[in-house]
């Protein structure tokens, strides 16, 4: 009164689901997860060494190296030939050690081609894509006895189609729409962002996005695909 303070309030936000959103929004989370993946198979091969060195087992450990340089050099290889895209290729090898980790089969479709993007923001907006949608599907395959899933792009006239196919239990028909909702999820609480996240992405590109899955009770194993189709431009057009 009359000009002074008599007291204050203070309120306090936790701000935890907001920076985890944001997170999600940015696509940090997408990045850092595949780097984390790669940084932990890493540290398992540095541990396999250690343990042979201290063992003696050089002679294994030779022929350990060896083969672990030469998968390596395979898978590199094999992506940098199909993915054209230095940003989209290595984010592509880190998710293949997050899906080894999981113990699920990943693989990239033999046919698969993408160029490199003109605007990185586009590749920023598939990485979010393609990363929520790889995610969705180690979800799908949690307890199944066959894990495997697979990516594919194409691209042609000025289209980009990324395809991801698991061999999960599938989607049953009354909820097909319901997984792009934010929040919603049949994992509990704290899930349900990927899809929804895949889904602005999409609509930011001006694409299209399908779900095309023959689930009916959760048991029957026939499996989930999504399917995405993106203009996109090409950095170097005669290049393809």
């Amino acid at each position: 009164m009359n000009g002074e303070i008599a007291g204050a309030i203070a309120t306090f936000r936790d701000k935890t689901e907001l920076i985890v959103l944001a997170e999600r929004l940015s696509g940090i989370s997408v990045y850092a997860d595949a780097l984390r993946a790669g940084a932990h198979e890493f540290m398992n091969k540095l541990h396999v060494i250690m343990g042979m060195t201290h063992m003696g087992l050089y002679e294994e450990l030779e022929q350990y190296i060896s083969g672990t340089v030469s998968n390596y050099q395979n898978e590199i290889g094999s992506i940098t030939r199909q993915i054209k895209d230095p940003v989209m290729a290595g984010f592509l090898l880190g998710k293949l050690s997050r899906a080894r980790e999981a113990g699920t089969e990943l693989a990239l479709s033999a046919d698969s081609y993408l160029p490199e993007a003109a605007d990185p923001q586009t590749i920023h907006e598939l990485i979010t894509i393609a990363g929520n949608l790889l995610d969705n599907a180690m979800d799908a395959l949690e307890g199944q006895a066959v894990r495997a899933i697979e990516l594919a792009f194409t691209y042609e006239s000025g289209i980009l189609s990324c395809t991801v196919q698991d061999s999960g239990p599938g989607i049953p028909d009354q909820l097909q729409q319901q997984v792009y909702v934010q929040g919603f999820s049949t994992k509990g609480e704290g899930r349900g962002f990927g899809l929804y996240l895949v889904r602005k992405s999409v609509e930011k590109l001006g694409g299209r996005l399908e779900v095309l899955s023959r689930g009916v009770d959760g048991t029957n194993g026939t499996g989930t695909t999504f399917a995405v189709e993106v203009p996109y431009a090409v950095k170097d057009e005669e290049s393809i």
